[in-house]
């Protein structure tokens, strides 16, 4: 294992495990709870999923952003955590950052994107291109 990815990884995985539990509980880490999170994904273009698919979805984002916090620090399942992590990057640039028009955020956000991108990349090219032997 690489030192560098190894330090990456766990900036990352602790990065995710907050925002998967400010999202979880409002006042703990400063967070939001469920309630203010699918509020805040209704003004952001999820309305159309109503009050109770908003605060499903709230719940399901939290919760996927913990356990891909904790597996990129215990390093398991990489590739599907760089994955979903990237799309949630993707998401959150494409409906709140961008709309925002706060360029520090946008800028953030591609960097998180883009590195994320690339260690799931990376860690593709491991699984295909490494033999066991």
């Amino acid at each position: 294992m690489k030192s560098g990815n190894l330090i990456i990884r766990i900036a990352f995985g602790l990065l995710f495990i907050w925002g998967g539990l400010e999202k979880l509980f409002e006042g703990f880490l400063g967070g939001v709870g469920l309630q203010n999170m699918a509020n805040f994904l209704k003004s952001t273009g999820w309305s159309f999923l109503g009050d109770k698919g908003t605060f499903i979805l709230a719940l399901i984002l939290a919760l996927l952003e913990l356990i891909a916090g904790i597996f990129l620090i215990i390093n398991k399942k990489l590739f599907y955590s760089y994955s979903f992590l990237s799309l949630v990057m993707f998401i959150a640039l494409a409906t709140v950052h961008i709309p925002s028009g706060n360029w520090m955020n946008i800028m953030i956000h591609i960097t998180l994107l883009g590195t994320l991108l690339g260690l799931g990349i990376n860690e593709f090219d491991n699984k295909i291109f490494t033999s066991k032997t």
